[in-house]
This record gives C-alpha cells, structure tokens and sequence, in this order.
C-alpha cells in the first residue's frame, strides 16, 4: 500500500487556482481566438500582444494540469520508483506496463472525478490514522494502568544466583 499525503495544501492551491481562472476567459476560448489569430492575416504583433496578455491564464492553467497531474500519481497503486526498480532488477516490463494502464485509466477521468477520488482516498486514510493513533492512546493507557499499579503491590524478593 502507498503512503498517502496527510497535508492537504496542494489541494487548496488547486482550488485557489480554479477560483483565480475565473478571473480569466477559459483556456478554450484563449486557445480558439490565438489560432485565429494566427491563421488570419493579423500582423503578429497583434498575436504577440493577445498572447503577453494572457500569461496569466496560462500560468495559472499550467499550475492546474502540474497539480492534476501529481494527483493521478498519487493514485496509481503503483509508485514510479517500484515499477522502475522492478524493471531495471529483473527486466521484466510487467509492473512498469499496469502502471501506466493505472495511469492512463485514471488520466481518462474529469478533473473533478480525480480531485474527488484524491479527497475520499485522504479522508479513509486519515480515519485510519485517527483510528490508530485511538488504539495506540488506549494501549499506552492500559500499560500505564498496568505499570501504576506493579508499583502499589511489594517488591519481589531477589533471587540468588
């Protein structure tokens, strides 16, 4: 099982993010009017300005695709390093294969379907950690009991050796 993140930031930088490109006209409607541009007879310059004008949108969409991305890596039952290790030690292509399967199945979902998979997978591990932090908190109050009570009863005589 892979280790899964228990911090969250990356997920309120990719809602700041969606709530930024609001902001915004959409990529779509950026990417239509560029070509547009480009194929007409506009002078480039003009092309060239409409695109300086939009850095920010695309900044900010590159920064939505780089978090979407490490999401489906996070995932892939399948870590990078495991599948890499498994084909440069034994040759065998096998692991690194149904990685990229896992990746390509997961790559095929809306970015909503993943942010959502990404956000129960953190939750059921999270509750899993506070179960087992809860066990452990009971178990050390069970020895401490324990322990506190050796101390009330006599010491044991010494053996002799």
């Amino acid at each position: 099982m892979r280790n899964v993140s228990l911090s969250n930031n990356d997920l309120i930088t990719y809602f700041k993010v969606l709530d930024e490109l609001k902001n915004h006209i959409s990529i779509e409607e950026y990417r239509k009017e560029y070509r547009k541009l480009r194929s007409d007879d506009i002078p480039l310059i003009k092309a060239k300005k409409f695109k300086s004008a939009h850095t920010e949108l695309r900044r900010l969409d590159k920064k939505r695709e780089s978090i979407i991305e490490s999401f489906i890596d996070e995932l892939n039952p399948i870590s990078d390093s495991r599948a890499m290790t498994s084909a440069k030690s034994s040759g065998n292509l096998d692991l690194l294969n149904e990685r990229i399967l896992y990746r390509k199945t997961i790559a095929e979902k809306s970015d909503d379907e993943i942010v959502s998979l990404v956000i129960k997978k953190r939750t059921e591990a999270a509750i899993e950690f506070q179960r087992s932090v809860e066990q452990s908190l009971k178990e050390l109050s069970d020895v401490s009991s324990r322990f506190e009570n050796k101390k009330d009863t006599p010491p044991r005589p010494k053996r002799a050796m």
